[in-house]
């Protein structure tokens, strides 16, 4: 008979599950008007948050009450995310370092999740559960996809361009739906390799549904036309065939050869696609050029090796790749470089850039961890793991899945979590004083709150930016502001920008121009800069006007917006301004710049 805390272990494992499921299912998958960006400006991204939430408080709600089960991995992937914090707190060079908090809690909120699965003490066959409902995320993109490419038409519910027809799922992006579809194809492939035969029906479903994976996946591969895709497809089978030898020499399962030529055949009929739909389609040249990469990789690489030890500070690397390559395009006469340039498309230059040797420290630390953890599987299995991994992996390194899309930091763990929970070293510590479990559900909770009120709050400030009559009662109407702080702060400034222009208001002017000062030092745009200009000539500071006009010149010198054609068109229209106009004419009368972009990256 089964003792009672075993019994709540494995019902703590079901309710893991469930939720894990409901997450696959549905969670993963939101879909509800936005205004598009990154990290928690998509939607399926908040929702994302609130299933961790929910999982880490079943997780670790009585995490007090016994010895608290963890792995020598994750102990050391706690010492590695110290080290990634450790630059948080420079007092030197860290006056924006509350913008790089979201990414640092999401690396705290990852390591709860991570700890919560493991109190969970899944046996083999809930950790292979765990690998269904991946895949099973996998597979409701998939179809999305299959969907979006063959079915929809202009003017859907899910706002897909029919034009373009790129099937990015809920991604909004190609790259990002080819790097999850692809690992999700590679697992696949793991899980068929290791599934038991017995009892045959389920076999045969579970062998029909992988091969509908990897039949449907290699159609959106192609469709998406994505390298890093493609890339991460080839490598992760030529990692895997080690295993499928020693699959096929031990079973010599005709059947597994069959289903694996499904692959080339989704590759044919996803060209066959590109060629009988009316779709937008990217040059050949595409496999020889890097895309803008190379500069920015350059680039990144300076900054770095100009400040090796301590970086420029934490949430300020926008600011200072445009202020340094303005400083090395004057010295060397080279050409400028994309607009909104938030990231340097590889997450370990990123980190070294913005906090110098210690964050970096901390990244392969990380990597060498994984790299420990796989050598103690058989190296066939190892290899296979190191496949599955790749593709994400490889996205890293040429963009920034991670902010782009929570199920991508989900996947990573919850593979590496059944890699540690098979074959890695465990540890019992004491159990937490009973105090502790107040900020854990404090913790989990509040994420939960927040993430929701978050959702709500989304949707009321796309409602406002949508609409052409809007007010700026409804801007102050949003529920929880903090979740679009930067966007909320633009336009709440903005509203004050148009008023004080009807009334010639020198003092709201000023103030404007000092916020708009203080955004471009973390945010830096050319329209703001535009705005700020036309603040401070209507407030007649024109010293100070051409001073910062010429400072957004120098970032920005392709921008049309800063031409002398525009800018002279702008004080014309300045000058014709009365008191009798309404905000929204004002707006469209000039025209000033009100739409925040977020900083995706021109090569992205």
């Amino acid at each position: 008979m089964m003792s009672q805390p075993l019994l709540q272990q494995e019902r703590l494992a079901k309710i893991m599950l469930a939720c894990a499921a409901c997450y696959a299912l549905f969670g993963m998958h939101l879909y509800l008007p936005h205004l598009f960006g990154i990290g928690l400006q998509l939607p399926f991204n908040v929702a994302g948050w609130f299933f961790i939430g929910l999982m880490t408080a079943v997780g670790l709600w009585h995490w007090h009450r016994r010895r608290l089960l963890t792995s020598r991995f994750w102990l050391g992937l706690l010492a590695a995310s110290g080290l990634l914090w450790l630059p948080f707190f420079y007092l030197h060079n860290n006056s924006v370092a509350g913008h790089a908090l979201p990414r640092m809690l999401g690396l705290t909120g990852g390591l709860l999740f991570y700890l919560a699965l493991q109190q969970c003490r899944f046996n083999a066959r809930g950790r292979r559960y765990l690998l269904y409902c991946l895949l099973l995320a996998v597979s409701v993109e998939i179809l999305l996809g299959m969907v979006q490419f063959f079915l929809l038409e202009p003017g859907n519910w899910f706002g897909y361009n029919t034009e373009v027809r790129s099937p990015y799922g809920i991604f909004q992006h190609r790259n990002v739906m080819a790097s999850f579809v692809v690992t999700g194809m590679v697992l696949a492939v793991y899980l068929w390799l290791n599934e038991a035969k017995s009892p045959w029906r389920p076999f045969l479903l579970k062998s029909a549904w992988f091969a509908a994976v990897l039949g449907a996946g290699a159609v959106l591969v192609v469709l998406l036309q994505s390298r890093a895709g493609q890339l991460g497809l080839l490598l992760g089978l030529g990692l895997m065939l080690p295993l499928v030898w020693q699959t096929l020499i031990k079973t010599r399962s005709k059947r597994l050869l069959a289903s694996l030529t499904l692959i080339p055949l989704g590759i044919l009929a996803g060209v066959f696609g590109l060629e009988a739909f009316e779709m937008s389609k990217r040059s050949l040249n595409i496999y020889t050029q890097a895309d803008g990469r190379f500069d920015i990789y350059a680039h990144g690489l300076r900054m770095w090796l100009d400040k090796p030890w301590f970086g420029h500070g934490y949430g300020g690397f926008e600011s200072a790749f445009y202020q340094t390559y303005a400083q090395w395009r004057e010295q060397n006469g080279a050409d400028a470089l994309f607009t909104e340039m938030g990231h340097p498309h590889n997450e370990f230059l990123f980190w070294a850039i913005e906090g110098g040797l210690v964050p970096l420290l901390g990244l392969v630390l990380i990597t060498v961890l994984v790299l420990r953890l796989l050598h103690r599987v058989p190296f066939a299995q190892a290899l296979a793991w190191v496949g599955i991994l790749t593709p994400i992996f490889i996205h890293s390194q040429t963009e920034f899945p991670f902010y782009h899309s929570l199920p991508h930091w989900v996947m990573v763990l919850v593979l590496i979590f059944v890699i540690d929970a098979e074959y890695g070293q465990r540890r019992l510590l004491a159990a937490p004083p009973a105090w502790s479990r107040w900020p854990v559900r404090a913790w989990s909770l509040g994420l939960m709150l927040f993430m929701a009120t978050g959702l709500y709050a989304g949707q009321q400030l796309t409602r406002y930016a949508q609409h052409e009559g809007r007010g700026e009662a409804e801007l102050k109407a949003v529920v929880n502001p903090l979740i679009w702080y930067d966007r909320v702060a633009f336009y709440r400034h903005h509203w004050q920008l148009k008023k004080a222009l009807l009334v010639r208001d020198g003092e709201q002017l000023l103030d404007y121009a000092g916020w708009a000062r203080r955004f471009l030092t973390h945010t830096p745009r050319a329209g703001i800069y535009y705005n700020a200009y036309l603040a401070l000539t209507a407030a007649r500071a024109s010293e100070q006007a051409e001073q910062l006009l010429a400072e957004a010149r120098r970032l920005y010198p392709n921008v049309q917006l800063l031409r002398p054609s525009s800018i002279k068109r702008a004080l014309e229209r300045l000058e014709q301004v009365t008191p009798e106009m309404s905000p929204a004419e004002l707006n469209d009368f000039i025209p000033l710049y009100d739409n925040l972009r977020p900083a995706i990256g021109g090569a992205y």
